[in-house]
């Protein structure tokens, strides 16, 4: 079996955690996250990760699971996989931003997740309505603290 990394955490035959707390501190203190990975042991160690960092995470493994989640919990930050199962990232992201476009919802965070690496996909996901993209594997430290400032921000209205 093959283990998932994101650097400072790693999930595999013998699933255990690294330190991945930055400074001792909760980064994420009670933020909702809604997490939409379909490879197992990657939404485990992404779970694993932003749980260490104080987020409350419900993690889905397709893009309509994903899409009933975040409507329900209306989240802080959806963090999503590009490449799912039947249903992209994209369906997600526009059912996403109508929805709280209707509702007069304050946008969620959203980070797009994947393994293409061409500026042709960074600006399609940035233009379908994801603030960021981030290259697969994502650094542990990196999407913490985007994920942290960009919580923060929208926080403060």
């Amino acid at each position: 079996m093959q283990s998932a990394r994101y650097d400072g955490l790693r999930v595999g035959p013998n699933l255990f955690l690294a330190t991945s707390k930055m400074n001792g501190v909760l980064r994420l203190d009670q933020a909702t996250i809604v997490l939409v990975e379909d490879d197992p042991e990657s939404r485990e160690s992404l779970t694993l990760l932003l749980e260490s960092e104080g987020a409350h995470v419900v993690a889905v493994a397709d893009a309509e699971e994903g899409v009933e989640t975040a409507l329900r919990v209306l989240p802080d930050a959806v963090v999503c996989d590009l490449e799912l199962p039947c249903m992209d990232g994209f369906y997600l992201i526009q059912r996403l931003r109508d929805h709280e476009i209707r509702g007069n919802h304050a946008p969620a965070v959203a980070v797009a997740l994947t393994g293409h690496t061409d500026d042709a996909y960074r600006l399609r996901s940035i233009g379908e309505g994801f603030q960021h993209f981030m290259t697969k594997p994502a650094r542990a430290d990196e999407l913490v603290s985007l994920l942290h400032d960009e919580i923060a921000a929208r926080a403060a209205g």
